[in-house]
């Protein structure tokens, strides 16, 4: 209350050199949507689909450049289980799936089996709403059960602060820099790679 009193009293004849503070600001919090977080499946490819098409068209923060089939996004989801490395968990509100995230295969040779790659992608319109936070977090919750994951890797097109803020609140740590290590739309791109140590 001192601040408003302050700005009030200001002009007051008796009341000489009085500093006018600017008024409060109370930080505006989006609270997550009643998203439900559940396993993936087949019949939500269509929708998981057009969501990474979206980004693959119009945005830098995925290096694939041609745009996924839907017969593509089938093959795509035979490789996830409900209980191995790799997962695919959907969040869906109002019986529309706006987003996933996903652990995928960090590299081909067989030595890096017990490290996989996470990735998560909303729908354009369903983002900063804490939806992103819910379903990444709960994948890295189902990876914490695994014995066979030892390292989860993500990997950041820059800029990308939001993407950088969700990888550094879920306990991401920066493993390097990729120094325009991709390119797309005629640049060149840095990547950051984040590394998440889970803990047995």
């Amino acid at each position: 209350m001192a601040e408003l009193v302050d700005a009030l009293d200001s002009k007051s004849s008796f009341r000489k050199e009085v500093r006018v503070r600017p008024p409060l600001r109370v930080p505006f919090f989006i609270q997550p949507l009643n998203a439900i977080i559940r396993r993936g499946r087949e019949s939500d490819m269509p929708a998981l689909r057009d969501i990474i098409n979206y980004y693959i068209t119009e945005s830098v923060v995925t290096f694939e450049m041609v745009e996924m089939s839907l017969e593509n996004r089938k093959t795509w989801f035979t490789q996830f289980t409900e209980d191995g490395r790799y997962q695919l968990l959907v969040a869906e509100l109002d019986g529309e799936v706006v987003g996933y995230a996903a652990s995928l295969r960090f590299h081909l040779r067989p030595a890096y089996a017990p490290s996989v790659m996470t990735s998560i992608y909303l729908h354009p319109n369903h983002t900063g709403k804490g939806i992103g936070k819910k379903v990444y977090s709960a994948l890295m919750d189902e990876l914490e059960k695994v014995d066979e994951v030892h390292r989860a890797y993500g990997l950041v097109v820059l800029p990308n602060p939001g993407s950088e803020k969700l990888h550094e609140n879920l306990g991401f740590q920066i493993a390097g820099l990729l120094h325009e290590g991709g390119y797309k739309f005629g640049k060149y791109h840095d990547v950051r790679m984040y590394e998440h140590r889970l803990e047995k």
